[in-house]
């Protein structure tokens, strides 16, 4: 069950102190409105992923071979994460100023994340994966695990945003990315092994 949790724990705050089209919104309806619009915005993923988890097992269930499919997912979603830890290595400085002034005040949290590709990428592949090959108990530990340090990560950052902006763009939380990125490197190159223990059942004995 560690590996359930630890990798959704990492998941989730990777995704949640990501710059992105959330975290943008919860940011300017932090500075916009106040404290405790930027936490409603933050609880979004609520309302958003259920669905689409409900839509991704759904597919997940139309197939007759669970571990060939769960190998496909494990490595297009290692695949994923690979190229999410790239980008996010690519990143040299976070600026948040100029999103800020180009999103619209009557957007939404929920429009915003449900038109979000991210979340869809992540649960119809790599998160997708975790929960069709764990059981009942390590699916739902790490689909609660995952939202819920999303939302908590988000909260924080609209913390931080009622009380300094700057701190959103400073050294410390772009070096924290750089952290997140070697941990999502990791997970990926674990989900592309897994994929092929998968795929090629006896490959790994010896």
């Amino acid at each position: 069950m560690n590996e359930f949790f630890f990798s959704a724990l990492s998941f989730g705050l990777a995704s949640g102190i990501k710059p992105g089209p959330l975290g943008v919104i919860v940011i300017q309806q932090t500075l916009s409105r106040g404290l405790p619009a930027g936490v409603r915005a933050s609880l979004a993923p609520l309302i958003t992923d259920g669905p689409i988890i409900i839509a991704a097992l759904w597919l997940l269930s139309k197939f007759k071979s669970i571990d060939l499919l769960a190998a496909a997912m494990s490595l297009v979603g290692g695949m994923y994460l690979l190229w999410l830890a790239a980008k996010m290595f690519r990143v040299r400085e976070i600026s948040l100023s100029e999103k800020l002034r180009s999103q619209g005040s009557l957007a939404t949290a929920v429009k915003v994340n449900l038109l979000n590709p991210g979340p869809y990428l992540f649960w119809f592949t790599v998160g997708g994966s975790y929960i069709i090959r764990g059981t009942a108990f390590e699916s739902a530990v790490f689909v609660i695990t995952a939202i819920g340090t999303l939302i908590a990560s988000k909260v924080a950052v609209a913390v931080l945003a009622s009380r300094f902006l700057p701190t959103l763009e400073s050294p410390g939380y772009l070096l924290t990315m750089k952290f997140l990125a070697v941990v999502m490197l990791g997970f990926g190159l674990l989900s592309i092994v897994k994929a092929a223990e998968l795929g090629f059942p006896g490959a790994y004995d010896f």
